[in-house]
């Protein structure tokens, strides 16, 4: 029995991981906005396969003119819309997420002429966030105790960029999920390998890839994995299944239309990437086509780069690092260079999470001027985005104020060392991030209000997931004029 479950750290992380999943789930059909190209690329696909036999859908790439079956503005222009040429058959990607995301449109009844409602495709990756969220805890709790989940639950839950990144209806938020899957078996296979975590690993690579070729990429990693353990059979089921899996994405593009298929692969494999694309991650941070500063996810990636250098490293960090680091080259292969897709980056997002929380208790173990440096100027950004054009931020000097009185401790420190000063630090330190957490998930919470205050943003029909509240305690985390 886990000696905490019974105690109050239990109810802690049961009432922590309900706060933060409300704040995922709250308007998570208005931010990101609606009418969103990359969502709509899969639902349209996945609702026509369902309702017609054939998927339908945007694309950039050079198909036939006969293929294409509209070219104009799709939904109401005074409303929630998108220009788009629509192709017939589209076989850009595999159709598997496709019908998770149109699947969800069907069954509420969706109009597939129209833009479909965020509220209604986003479910599919809502939900599979919630149990990454979850498991998030889980890996940091067994790879390196309570705490250590417990922080990389809380860098995942209140992250803006991890956040909002886990509501947009791509599959990368489902390949994410079985990443940490994945790492979650690393222990026990470490341990005793067996063959059907082999398989399973293998049939997650199928399944990942069916939604998208990128999801294929879970195999390498995995056959890694077994091939250091030299377990030769374990690599060999996971190599076949794999090449099941595309077997059955060439089957698929046999089927729609094999030329147009052959062609269209062509292009993707020929997808331009080069040496600034890696420089280019870790300089535009963002969940969106345009970068956005969230100093969480900033301290989460320093954080990575951090354990990512160490020398010595626990056999559970370096598993961590592994995987970060697979994805991260991923991310850069297939990714364009120096072009803003930064759902190729969502599968790092929770590996970064365990890695930001394990660099949140370094700090607080060694509150020396360096580290509160950081921790003050990164973790109380989401001050900034609380502002519209009726809330300014904070004032100029008072941030420099208040940033200096934040750091002055560990400074004096460094020429008069003293024990409380360190722990005056801790103090200082703790309520930063408690603050910094706050600032994060008010705007999380509120992020459409804010963004939409005083002018029209288009949405479409809600649920009853996306209007979820906080109990009682809901008006703290709204903004009120």
């Amino acid at each position: 029995m886990i000696k905490w479950f019974k105690g109050g750290w239990f109810w802690l992380l049961v009432i922590t991981f309900l706060f933060l999943a409300v704040i995922r789930l709250h308007d998570y059909d208005r931010v990101p906005g609606a009418s969103h190209a990359e969502e709509l690329l899969y639902g349209w696909s996945g609702i026509h396969l369902i309702e017609t036999g054939e998927p339908v859908s945007w694309s950039t790439l050079d198909y036939p003119d006969e293929n294409l079956v509209f070219d104009g503005i799709v939904g109401d222009k005074n409303g929630v819309y998108l220009p788009a040429k629509l192709y017939k058959p589209w076989v850009d990607e595999p159709p598997l997420y496709s019908l998770l995301a149109g699947g969800a449109a069907h069954l509420y009844g969706d109009d597939r002429e129209m833009v479909l409602p965020t509220s209604h495709t986003r479910i599919p990756s809502v939900l599979a966030s919630l149990i990454t969220l979850g498991l998030v805890f889980w890996v940091g709790y067994h790879f390196f105790g309570f705490w250590a989940g417990y922080m990389a639950m809380l860098v995942y839950g209140v992250s803006p960029i991890m956040v909002f990144g886990s509501r947009l209806s791509v599959p990368e938020n489902i390949i994410a999920l079985m990443t940490l899957m994945s790492l979650a078996m690393m222990p026990k296979y470490d341990k005793k390998p067996s063959k059907w975590m082999a398989g399973v690993w293998g049939v997650m690579a199928v399944i990942g890839g069916l939604m998208k070729p990128t999801g294929f990429f879970i195999a390498p990693l995995m056959m890694f994995v077994s091939a250091r353990k030299k377990r030769w059979a374990d690599v060999l089921i996971i190599l076949l299944l794999t090449l099941a899996g595309v077997g059955l994405f060439v089957a698929y593009g046999y089927w729609l239309d094999w030329e147009l298929f052959k062609t269209i692969v062509e292009i993707q494999g020929v997808r331009f990437a080069g040496w600034t694309g890696l420089a280019y991650i870790f300089s535009s941070p963002g969940y969106d086509i345009w970068p956005m500063f969230d100093g969480w996810y900033i301290f989460a990636l320093l954080s990575t780069l951090f354990f990512a250098f160490k020398s010595k490293k626990s056999k559970e960090l370096g598993w961590v690092v592994l995987f970060w680091i697979y994805w991260l080259m991923v991310a850069v292969f297939s990714g364009t260079e120096q072009d803003m897709l930064p759902w190729y980056r969502y599968p790092m997002f929770p590996l970064m999470a365990i890695m930001g929380g394990l660099g949140l208790i370094k700090f607080l173990k060694d509150v020396r001027f360096v580290n509160m440096a950081l921790a003050v100027g990164l973790l109380l950004s989401g001050r900034y985005f609380l502002h519209n054009a009726f809330r300014p931020t904070t004032d100029p000097n008072v941030f420099r104020v208040v940033y200096l009185l934040l750091v002055s401790p560990s400074l004096i420190n460094m020429i008069w060392p003293r024990e409380m000063l360190k722990n005056i630090s801790r103090v200082l330190l703790v309520g930063v991030i408690l603050a910094g957490a706050y600032f994060n998930a008010k705007y999380i919470y509120s992020a459409f209000s804010i963004d939409c205050e005083s002018i029209t943003c288009p949405m479409g029909p809600s649920t009853w997931l996306s209007e979820i509240r906080i109990p009682f305690f809901w008006r703290w985390l709204t903004v009120v004029r």
